[in-house]
């Protein structure tokens, strides 16, 4: 076996072992947040509290973690976020205190989302069908969110499960240390001119691309954070079986991504970003409508879903240099996740003042919105690759 192809199946083991327990760690969130709410003793704005600390970490860490992406040794940047990922995990298995839970889930959710983003982001340097290759590795990603929302649920009843989850993860970080210490990274050479911040953001695609991320982080994280507490408190399920719609759709996901993976590298990325858009639009939409009769729809979506945002990293490609790309997803990214903090801060006062049933329509407004906004570029900007 030549060098080449042992690097590439380093790549392969680390990529998919790391996104397995970053979707892993992101899914326990929503998991947990009613157990959370029992041992905290919160109302739903103080639950949305702890989501929306996740998306101010998202802000920080892409705002700041895209720029240097394209700067620095990308190996010693991918070491340093683990890091940081992990010296949250060590509170996470050894404290149950509010306020530090608070302050570690901005580094640990705001680093897991960073590290899969540059995964997103390296995987052209080692391979040619990356578009193939992203969607395997969210593939990945999704095996672990499901994982969490499955498997993860039948241990939310008590923090004995959520100190043990973590401390799982965190030995798993470890090993993916190792593997990452094996791989060589190509050398890229850092652009002769930095992209300016206002460069990025004066693209003709940038007003479109920021609402588009934006929209999806609402229609995605919503469902993810939300659906287990609104299928509790207001559609009449079990925690248990909450938790396990929830893991369909994310199951259906997982299946989708590897599945379509192909697809997408055959069809293109913006013309299936397009067919898929349509088609999780009217799922989603009409299955949170129906409520209890929709729930089923609602899960299919997930089918529908499991391109969306690996191939939106990838579209962001298409408008911007390779020079400047990283720092493009990390400014766009990290700028979108305001509709989150927006979002979450509204949603649990909105619950507390209408109800599930007014405040879970976001979810479907914010999902036809992204299918309008996505539409409507293809039509007036032309990429530049």
């Amino acid at each position: 076996m030549t060098n080449d192809k042992k690097q590439k199946i380093l790549v392969l083991i680390y990529c998919f072992l790391m996104m397995l327990i970053l979707g892993i760690s992101d899914g326990l969130r929503g998991v947990f947040l009613p157990l959370f709410e029992r041992t905290y003793e919160l109302d739903s704005i103080r639950s949305s509290v702890i989501i929306m600390c996740s998306y101010v970490g998202n802000l920080l860490f892409l705002f700041l973690g895209g720029r240097m992406l394209d700067n620095v040794s990308k190996k010693r940047f991918l070491f340093a976020l683990t890091f940081i990922w992990m010296a949250a995990l060590l509170f996470y298995v050894f404290t149950e205190s509010y306020w530090i839970l608070l302050v570690c889930i901005i580094f640990s959710l705001g680093a897991s989302t960073m590290l899969s983003t540059s995964l997103n982001i390296i995987t052209p340097l080692f391979f040619t069908a990356f578009a193939m290759y992203v969607n395997l590795f969210n593939f990945a990603q999704g095996v672990g969110l499901f994982t969490a929302q499955n498997v993860g649920g039948r241990f939310a009843e008590q923090m004995s499960g959520w100190h043990g989850w973590n401390a799982l993860l965190l030995g798993c970080g470890v090993l993916s240390l190792f593997v990452l210490a094996g791989i060589r990274f190509p050398q890229t050479k850092p652009a002769e001119k930095k992209p300016s911040t206002m460069a990025i953001f004066r693209n003709p695609a940038a007003k479109y691309l920021i609402p588009l991320f934006g929209f999806y982080y609402i229609a995605e994280h919503g469902l993810q954070n939300w659906m287990v507490t609104y299928g509790s408190s207001y559609l009449g399920f079990s925690t248990q079986r909450a938790a396990l719609y929830l893991s369909l759709f994310f199951g259906g996901i997982t299946i989708g991504r590897l599945l379509f993976a192909p697809l997408v590298q055959k069809m293109g990325v913006l013309r299936s970003m397009a067919v898929f858009t349509v088609i999780g639009t009217v799922l989603y939409t009409i299955g949170i409508l129906l409520e209890q009769s929709g729930i089923l729809l609602l899960c299919l979506s997930g089918l529908a879903f499991s391109i969306i945002y690996p191939t939106l990293v990838v579209v962001v490609g298409k408008y911007y240099a390779p020079e400047e790309n990283g720092t493009a997803v990390g400014l766009i990214a990290g700028i979108s996740t305001v509709f989150d903090i927006a979002f979450n801060i509204g949603f649990g006062t909105l619950v507390e003042a209408a109800g599930f049933a007014i405040a879970i329509k976001l979810l479907p407004l914010s999902i036809i919105g992204f299918c309008a906004v996505y539409l409507v570029m293809q039509k007036r900007v032309k990429p530049v690759a």
